[in-house]
């Protein structure tokens, strides 16, 4: 009988020290993690706060009072997934226009190296993507934005993708909402980008803004924004139909014009500028996409608030404008 409760004993003994062995690899692990998470929000961090000089636009648009408002709207550039050639066109036009307001219709940041989980499976190529080369060029872009356009009324409309990031920082499970806006605060589009030292307006798209009372809409001068309202083959219909007035929509990458006239309500359209990012991208295996690249220009009348949108074309990395822009002169 004492043999077998010292056999027992000895038993229990092995299996609590089993457990104590195995809880403390759990714990190493654990602080494993923690120290890998946390030296990756130092690296990111760091790049964030560094001294990046930042360009700032120096206004010289037309004083309030005088001639129309002209706006360029463009979107879907997507950080390092840009095309370059589209995007470079794009800049000249900015030269030339001097726009007195610009909207950035979202995606304008990829997102996708940050997010393994939005990866196309089965590419290598997929996992060259880092976050951090995502935030370089796309800050590099905006600084291009501020030094063609000069233009000191910037407007950025949260997208999809820039969205996958404060998703991803609130559905992390931490105990206090403290911690979360210190992820969102150290990877969000907003903060890695330096909007509010740019001066540049962000929407988000969980927030209301004015008086638009569906979330992630935006209204200026007689015009919705919205960054994904429908991926439907008509989604110009989808988006005259949900917003009852004029809308412009982003998101598809399909340029798009549909007007409309409705009794009670008249004329009224639906705009989409197309992308500047690659046409192609990998998650479309080997189908082909419809995808244009373009930008939007408005013309809005300073007394009537009337206007006159027009979509330009760029293609194999040429702007349709030229004849617009009257040999390079400003349109006023």
């Amino acid at each position: 009988m004492k043999k077998t409760t010292q056999w027992g004993a000895v038993a229990q003994a092995a299996q609590a020290a089993d457990h104590k062995s195995k809880l403390d690899q759990a714990l190493a692990d654990l602080d494993a993690e923690r120290k890998a998470h946390a030296e990756t929000v130092r690296a990111l961090e760091k790049a964030r706060t560094g001294k990046r000089p930042i360009v700032k636009a120096r206004p010289t648009s037309p004083k309030p009072g005088s001639g129309d408002i002209v706006e360029v709207i463009f979107s879907d550039v997507h950080g390092n997934k840009h095309d370059p050639a589209a995007f470079s066109a794009f800049l000249g036009d900015l030269k030339t226009l001097q726009p007195d307001r610009i909207v950035i219709g979202g995606d304008f940041i990829d997102c996708g190296g940050f997010l393994a989980e939005h990866h196309t499976l089965g590419y290598v190529a997929e996992t060259e993507d880092s976050y951090e080369d995502d935030v370089r060029v796309a800050n590099d872009l905006l600084d291009a934005v501020a030094h063609h356009s000069n233009c000191s009324d910037i407007h950025y409309i949260e997208g999809n993708h820039e969205w996958r990031v404060e998703r991803w920082a609130l559905t992390q499970r931490l105990a206090h909402h403290k911690d979360i806006d210190l992820l969102r605060r150290t990877f969000c589009a907003e903060h890695v980008l330096k909007l509010a030292e740019r001066n540049i307006k962000y929407y988000h798209q969980g927030k209301t803004h004015g008086e638009c009372d569906v979330p992630g809409w935006v209204k200026m001068d007689k015009m919705y924004f919205v960054h994904k309202i429908s991926n439907a083959r008509d989604a110009a219909e989808v988006a005259m139909a949900k917003a009852g007035g004029n809308i412009c929509y982003f998101d598809t990458h399909r340029a798009s014009f549909k007007p409309k006239n409705i009794p009670g309500l008249g004329l009224i359209s639906a705009w989409n500028p197309g992308c500047l990012c690659k046409r192609q991208p990998l998650y479309a295996n080997t189908r082909p996409t419809e995808w244009t690249h373009g930008y939007l220009i408005r013309f809005i009348s300073r007394k009537t608030g009337a206007f006159q949108m027009i979509n330009v074309t760029i293609n194999d990395g040429v702007s349709y404008a030229g004849m617009l822009l009257k040999g390079g002169q400003k349109i006023s």
